[in-house]
Formats: structure tokens, C-alpha cells, sequence
């Protein structure tokens, strides 16, 4: 059994509608689960309409680009045998790290934004309630995430150290965090 993610009612996993509200499920290839909006809010793929993800009709994943081979660069050198051809190699920018919650069975990936039961970057979130409407909020930028409770009822938890409201916590690797009755470990 899956939830809808429009009404929530429990239905067959096999689903390409929900039997109760009606509305055609969107599928995250990925994830395998349904999801509402237009990408996965955890891994960020493109959702399928559920008749096309159970046909297994899904998109063809974007062959990876190979980043610039180092290049030589011959510059004529008057009177001088002995000279080395110039090095130089093309510029490939770092990635930045991106970090994630995972507990529950989700991987909730981190990004600037609130979150809680009525809505926010974790929809996922909205399934518990002991969540508050309007739990929390990750402020700052990847390598820099920093967890704020915003006044919930049941608290945010980093570490086993419950926040005050509006405190900003820095977040870690390995660091534990708990929304209401939700545990997740930073990754």
C-alpha cells in the first residue's frame, strides 16, 4: 500500500490514480514512490505520470558530459631546444556538497526553505502529526546548513538538545535530528 500524496488515503501500490480522490499519481522514477509537484523533492528527478511509470514508458537518464581533457599548448620559443611544452588544462568548477536528512525510510535533501505538516520543501513531512503546519526552517548554503524551529508544539532536536525558538543550529555530518517524533541523521 501507498499513500496518495493529494488526500493521503492508503491505496494499492499498483496505482496509476488514487482510487479515492481520483487524481493521476506522479511517480519519481528514482524514489519509486508518488509525489506531488513537478520533481522529486528528495532526489530532484522529473515525476512520471503514474500510467506511464507502470508501463515502465520512463525517460531516458541524460548521458553524463565528460568533463574538458587536459590540453597542450605548443608555444615556439626562439633559441631554445630545451623548452617544454605549456600546460594548461581547462577549468572544471567544484561541486558543491550537498547534504541530506535520512531516517523514516527518506532521504530529505537539504535546501534554504520551511517545512511542517501544511506544506513546505518536505511534503513527506505533512504524513506526521506530531509535525506542526509550520515546524522549521533550513537557512544558509550548501556546506553551511543551519536547522531553526520556528515555535513548534513538539520541538526540534539536534544532538538531544531541544532548539529555542528561532535558534539557528549549525548541522553537521553525523549530527542526530529529531522533528517532533521523527529521527533523521545528517549525511
Amino acid at each position: 500500500m501507498i499513500q496518495c500524496p493529494e488526500c493521503r488515503s492508503m491505496i494499492p501500490d499498483d496505482s496509476a490514480f488514487c482510487d479515492q480522490c481520483g487524481k493521476e499519481l506522479k511517480w519519481c522514477p528514482e524514489c519509486k514512490r508518488p509525489k506531488r509537484g513537478t520533481q522529486c523533492p528528495l532526489c530532484g528527478s522529473d515525476l512520471v505520470p503514474g500510467r506511464k511509470y507502470l508501463a515502465g514508458d520512463l525517460p531516458k537518464a541524460p548521458q553524463p558530459v565528460e568533463p574538458p581533457q587536459e590540453t597542450v599548448q605548443d608555444k615556439p620559443v626562439q633559441n631554445s631546444p630545451a623548452a617544454e611544452p605549456q600546460r594548461t588544462s581547462a577549468s572544471v568548477p567544484p561541486v558543491a556538497p550537498v547534504g541530506k536528512l535520512v531516517g523514516n525510510g527518506w532521504n530529505l535533501l537539504l535546501q534554504a526553505g520551511d517545512f511542517g505538516r501544511r506544506g513546505g520543501m518536505w511534503p513527506e513531512l505533512s504524513t506526521c502529526q506530531y509535525v506542526s503546519g509550520s515546524h522549521g526552517r533550513i537557512v544558509g548554503t550548501p556546506g553551511a546548513w543551519k536547522i531553526v524551529d520556528v515555535g513548534s508544539t513538539n520541538g526540534t532536536f539536534v544532538n538531544g538538545r531541544r532548539l529555542a525558538t528561532g535558534e539557528e543550529c549549525p548541522l553537521q555530518k553525523g549530527d542526530k535530528i529529531r522533528i517532533a517524533t521523527l529521527d533523521f541523521t545528517v549525511e
